[in-house]
């Protein structure tokens, strides 16, 4: 088992309001970059997060989001997704023991 890392975050930044692995409407959220105020690379005055989304339809496809371009999944859409997901490797399992029965009656 892959023991957990821990990212310390400095005090006098703003804390990323979404974090690693999380769904949203976009897509799982893989990578967070922050940007101090006065960035020369963003032009923006304010500190800010960008987010690396993998995209929810395509999932070679990453996006880069700022914060407020993200949107959560509710808790019902979560669901429903995290089901279908359960769903879709469940008959993956359903598959690969049919074709472990397959070899054994050979």
């Amino acid at each position: 088992m892959e023991t957990p890392k821990v990212v310390t975050i400095p005090n006098y930044w703003t804390s990323p309001k979404y974090s690693l692995g999380q769904r949203t409407k976009q897509g799982v959220i893989v990578g967070i970059q922050y940007y101090p105020p006065n960035n020369l690379l963003t032009g923006l005055c304010n500190e800010s997060w960008r987010y690396a989304v993998l995209d929810k339809n395509d999932i070679s496809e990453v996006s880069h989001l700022e914060e407020q371009k993200i949107q959560p999944l509710t808790p019902l859409e979560l669901r429903a997704e995290l089901e279908a997901e359960i769903e879709l490797y469940q008959r993956k399992i359903l598959i690969l023991k049919y074709q472990i029965g397959a070899i054994s009656n050979a």
